[in-house]
């Protein structure tokens, strides 16, 4: 994702020049937090997570067989099926 960020104000820029470069990662989150801190003049404190700490495998049983599932097989002409879908959507 990329965001473009026009300012005439050359001290704003240099400050979020400097944030961005101590971050490292930044959210959309941390820069709404970096400008709601300029009329406080505080420093801005910022809690990373850690995605190691919060992740964790899903597992569960697969007690079905479903290799007989064959999704859309009851389509013969897919090109007239979108067609279809998208003209009922459309109307």
């Amino acid at each position: 994702m990329t965001i473009t960020l026009k300012t005439e104000n050359t001290d704003i820029e240099e400050q979020l020049k400097a944030f961005i470069q101590e971050q490292k990662e930044v959210t959309v989150e941390a820069l709404k937090n970096f400008f709601d801190s300029f009329g406080k003049k505080e420093k801005l404190i910022y809690k990373k997570k850690d995605p190691l700490k919060h992740m964790r495998t899903i597992t569960y049983v697969d007690d079905e067989d479903l290799s007989d599932v064959k999704p859309y097989a009851h389509i013969e002409d897919s090109g007239k099926y979108i067609h279809d879908l998208r003209r009922q959507r459309n109307r």
